[in-house]
């Protein structure tokens, strides 16, 4: 046999398919041109950022976006910031760039100003250069271009976790230039401005744009508007995108995993030769997904957080229990560590540990104040079994010299 024996597996792609009519519809990277029930901070979002329209270069606008996972931040600072550069175009005559950095990959203040650099100006080396010297050319870009950018950092809490609150300051510090540059910060957690200086916590403070997460009903409204796009005639109904909605709230009220969910419910009819999704399907699915992170959302975490993460899973499992006590979570953690092979941190660090995931989304936490005293519970944003499972998974593939 030889490599023409896999080529009947291309045959049916680019003809008509049973179930998907174009299944990228459903995909996290897509971002329609309505996004429902997010009216109002989009709204916000305008009444911010007038003044740069309206008075441009004179002040750098700064905003933050604060919400769980999958409730609309990213897909409304993607429509936001396309609106906007049409806007001051057509109707201003600015010139108005908008580049946004996923700062789960760039951890880094050199590698941050480096992707904007690249954005604008492809062509310009870097090699040698200091980030400082980075930012000065990307100003002088602007200045000699006579344009302005709106630079949004989305996932912002792991450049403050690796680079601290240095990095923002050195971004956002008042120099010759510099209010050409105009901020959106898109975070888990609304906390992460207590790490910021005076200066930009205080704007902060006032620029904040809040998303909640989704009720039911509006998880079906967001199924509901992709479907027709997204699948043929006939293949999904009410009831599928009813329960498909349900899961998602479920889950915490996360648009994401009720696409995800939708979608792969839908490949499962279709492997099946089947024409039509079925409550079933969502059900297995949901079943196999279990509401967890992607495994490329875990890995981009520390070990020890991997760790803390897998003996809270086991903790809530094995006591049967919603939440857990903060003694019961680091007792699971020090026999993870010890499963493991790795030096368990103390107590002081294990706890900052926890409180850096409940600032990610992964966990919550809740003071009880009884006789004995305040004891803090820790909940899971997630499934315990399913997060059990995949950590298990992660750690076992890890190499040894992440444990070290």
């Amino acid at each position: 046999m030889d490599e023409s024996h896999y080529e009947r597996f291309f045959d049916d792609i680019g003809y008509s398919r049973k179930v998907f009519k174009d299944e990228a519809i459903l995909f996290p990277d897509y971002v329609p041109s309505y996004l429902p029930h997010r009216d109002v901070q989009i709204k916000q979002l305008v009444d911010y950022f007038r003044v740069a329209l309206e008075s441009p270069g004179k002040v750098s606008q700064k905003v933050l976006c604060s919400g769980k996972v999958g409730v609309g931040k990213t897909a409304v600072t993607r429509l936001f910031s396309s609106l906007y550069e049409k806007e001051a175009s057509t109707r201003f005559k600015l010139k108005f760039r908008s580049v946004s950095v996923d700062c789960r990959k760039e951890r880094t203040l050199y590698s941050v100003l480096q992707s904007v650099a690249a954005a604008l100006d492809p062509y310009q080396p870097f090699k040698g250069f200091s980030a400082r010297d980075i930012h000065r050319m990307i100003l002088e870009h602007l200045e000699a271009d006579n344009s302005y950018l709106l630079l949004i950092l989305d996932e912002v809490d792991y450049l403050l976790d690796a680079s601290g609150a240095d990095a923002i300051y050195e971004l956002t510090r008042d120099e010759k230039g510099s209010s050409r540059i105009n901020f959106i910060f898109i975070s888990r957690s609304s906390t992460l401005m207590a790490e910021l200086d005076e200066s930009t916590k205080s704007t902060l403070l006032h620029n904040h744009v809040q998303f909640p997460p989704y009720s039911a009903g509006e998880l079906r409204d967001i199924l509901a508007q992709r479907a027709p796009q997204a699948f043929q005639r006939g293949s999904v109904d009410d009831e599928v995108l009813g329960q498909a909605a349900a899961l998602g709230s479920s889950a915490g009220g996360d648009a994401r995993f009720a696409l995800e969910l939708l979608w792969k419910a839908g490949k499962r009819a279709e492997s099946e030769g089947r024409d039509k999704i079925t409550p079933e399907d969502v059900r297995v699915v949901f079943g196999d997904l279990e509401g967890v992170p992607s495994e490329d959302e875990l890995l981009s975490l520390p070990t020890q957080s991997l760790l803390s993460l897998l003996a809270i899973a086991r903790a809530l499992i094995s006591t049967g229990k919603d939440r857990v006590t903060t003694g019961e979570a680091e007792r699971a953690y020090l026999a993870a560590c010890e499963e493991y092979g790795v030096e368990a941190r103390a107590h002081t660090a294990f706890w900052e540990g926890i409180q850096s995931l409940k600032d990610l989304g992964f966990l919550t936490t809740e003071v009880k104040v009884e006789n004995k005293g305040r004891t803090t519970l820790i909940n899971m944003n997630y499934s315990a079994g399913g997060m059990r499972k995949a950590l298990e998974s992660i750690l076992g593939k890890l190499p040894a010299r992440a444990f070290s």
